[in-house]
């Protein structure tokens, strides 16, 4: 039988000269909190927004001080920006963000499954796991921005967004910020950003995420068809966001060749049980002049090869609890994936192999799940792993013979392997049991 693949996307790599990490979530929470009512300024579940234009009517406040000399004017400092969301049909949470500096995943987002998720934008975020505990522990998403705003410094030049484990929504936005500066929330969703054009970028992101399937692709995401295959995934919603937003700034990254970064983090529970984490999707860009797209290449990547092996997972559990809509909903995401991959790479053995598996033990169908094998022998035939493969889809195509015939090679090479012994073993004993009888 195959052995899914997990290639680990957070892990420490080089990404151009971004480097890719892990990013930071929440564990134990703190005692239950009293929701507190709505701060001034926040929205939530209505759709509301708040905004601060760079040329309000009155006298603007000098920019806060850890703007610096050389970053007052958002021309200078470049966009911020960033969206929470939450997917009740997956039960799963998450972050985007994309900044004018290195390394935002470190510092603006947080989430933990069956908890919420929260961001906070601008100087001294050091209180975010303290709101994801307040989210863990049963408090609302007001609550969650009342302890970031409760940060040392001053609160009107920050933001900060959450979302809570039911998906409600709030926003904040200080009044003290570069450029253009606003936030909004409506059930599922909050974003809020600063330095910006202008209100439509906020927009844009609200507009994109909620937008039909396929709606606000990049102009440069990867050629594969995966975006528009997962529409449904948290994951690939949330970049859509970021890069509709990059868009309404003009793609100010790529332009100016200053230091950037971007972040995508989604959760959800028994994300990754060989880990023991709930970090389904954990990818940095930290540093690079066009974090986003590169952000976007990875997911896409990250889209071929753990996360359909986390959708067959899901599928399966929601399978033996009797759930088959969910069942179907999850192998669906499963499948895309498999088949991106070998979209992107028609003659690699193993993500032929891993179709091929999929499609044959899935109720795919028998025989592409059987063309599918025979491609990856092909591509691979000395690997009893894709022979054993082609073995089960030979016979659930219903050619006994020729999953005998596979099974022996497999059993032949892995060298007196018990798992394939057993198969092969398996496979003649359904032959015996069809053959005529001898009386």
């Amino acid at each position: 039988m195959t052995a899914t693949a997990r290639v680990a996307i957070a892990a420490a790599a080089i990404v151009g000269i971004g480097a890719i990490v892990g990013m930071g979530a929440i564990g134990a929470g703190t005692g239950p909190l009293h929701p507190a009512p709505a701060r001034a300024g926040s929205a939530t579940l209505d759709s509301t927004a708040v905004s601060h234009p760079p040329n309000a009517s009155s006298p603007a406040p000098p920019p806060p001080d850890w703007l610096g000399a050389a970053s007052r004017a958002s021309e200078e400092t470049g966009p911020s920006f960033a969206l929470v969301a939450f997917d009740s049909a997956a039960g799963s949470w998450g972050v985007a963000c994309a900044a004018s500096q290195i390394a935002c995943g470190a510092r603006i987002p947080a989430a933990a499954a069956g908890a919420g998720a929260v961001a906070s934008l601008g100087p001294g975020a050091t209180r975010l796991h303290a709101a994801l505990a307040a989210l863990a522990a049963g408090a609302d998403a007001d609550s969650a921005l009342a302890i970031l705003r409760a940060e040392p410094g001053d609160p009107a030049a920050r933001q900060a967004i959450a979302i809570a484990r039911d998906g409600r929504a709030a926003a904040v936005s200080g009044t003290r910020l570069p450029g253009y500066s606003g936030a909004r929330a409506r059930p599922g969703f909050a974003c809020a950003g600063f330095g910006l054009r202008g209100q439509e970028t906020l927009a844009a992101m609200e507009s994109v995420f909620f937008g039909t399937p396929g709606a606000g692709r990049h102009p440069r995401s990867t050629d594969a068809p995966l975006e528009e295959a997962s529409s449904r995934e948290l994951g690939a919603r949330l970049l859509r966001g970021l890069e509709a937003a990059e868009r309404a700034e003009g793609e100010p990254f790529e332009h100016r060749g200053m230091d950037a970064s971007a972040a995508l983090l989604v959760v959800r529970a028994d994300a990754d049980p060989g880990s023991g984490s709930d970090r389904l999707v954990d990818l940095r860009v930290d540093q690079g002049e066009d974090p986003v797209s590169a952000l976007g290449r990875l997911y896409a990547r990250d889209a071929e090869t753990f996360l359909p092996a986390a959708h067959v997972r899901f599928g399966d559990a929601a399978r033996r609890g009797g759930d088959d809509s969910t069942a179907r909903r999850e192998y669906a995401a499963a499948e895309a994936g498999f088949r991106a991959a070998v979209a992107r790479a028609p003659k690699d053995g193993g993500a032929l192999n891993e179709l091929a598996w999929f499609l044959a033990t899935r109720g795919g169908d028998p025989s592409e799940a059987l063309r599918f094998a025979e491609a990856a022998v092909l591509a691979r035939g000395d690997d009893p792993n894709i022979l054993d493969t082609l073995a089960e889809a030979a016979y659930r195509a219903g050619n006994l013979e020729r999953a005998i015939e596979a099974a022996e090679r497999a059993a032949r090479l892995a060298r007196g392997n018990a798992r394939y012994a057993e198969r092969l073993r398996a496979f003649r004993a359904a032959r015996t049991a069809l053959a005529p009888s001898s009386r």
